[in-house]
């Protein structure tokens, strides 16, 4: 935590509203922080994640969460995707049937996962997109691989990764009070 002061001349003379909304921009600066955490976390283990507590990396072939070849998203690749989210065992070796919700993608692949995405109507069978309106597309800029992409079920059915905070504590906390020490905000 960080406690600055903001003089009263300053907020006079604040012309431009630099600031007026302050809390949106600590709450901007603190979700683009969680956002960068994430994507390093990952991008760790040289992309395969952070090592979990069987010796192993988050994204390994034995957790059944890792694609064979690396490549950019096609309809074999996605299509391998899904039935491994599908295919996917619980602690007790039981299938949970996780169906994929999110596809995040790097800004790279963004417009060729647009093309693989989209509804359309289709004339003869042979023409359906399997995958139009079924998942939502997350593009996030800080990815840095050309072939690495992640499908995520939906968080309030199945839990993945998660993001957690101190209890009583939803998130980064603001608080503002007028005259810590200083004649001001």
């Amino acid at each position: 935590g960080k406690v600055f002061g903001i003089s009263r001349q300053a907020l006079v003379n604040d012309d431009v509203g630099a600031f007026t909304d302050l809390n949106g921009k600590f709450g901007l600066a603190a979700a683009e922080f969680e956002a960068g955490f994430l994507v390093k976390l990952l991008e760790s283990g040289g992309g395969n994640g952070p090592t979990m507590g069987d010796s192993k990396a988050l994204f390994h072939t034995d957790h059944g969460n890792k694609a064979s070849s690396a490549g950019a998203p096609d309809e074999t690749r996605l299509s391998a995707a899904r039935l491994a989210m599908r295919k996917q065992k619980g602690l007790s070796g039981e299938p949970i049937n996780v169906a994929p919700r999110y596809m995040l993608v790097p800004p790279d692949l963004e417009t060729g996962s647009e093309k693989l995405l989209a509804t359309i109507q289709a004339t003869k069978s042979g023409d359906v997109n399997p995958f139009g309106g079924k998942l939502e597309l997350l593009v996030e800029a800080r990815l840095s691989s050309l072939t690495r992409w992640y499908l995520a079920g939906d968080p309030g059915v199945v839990e993945g990764l998660e993001y957690a905070y101190l209890q009583g504590q939803e998130g980064p906390q603001i608080e503002t009070r007028a005259g810590f020490e200083i004649d001001g905000l």
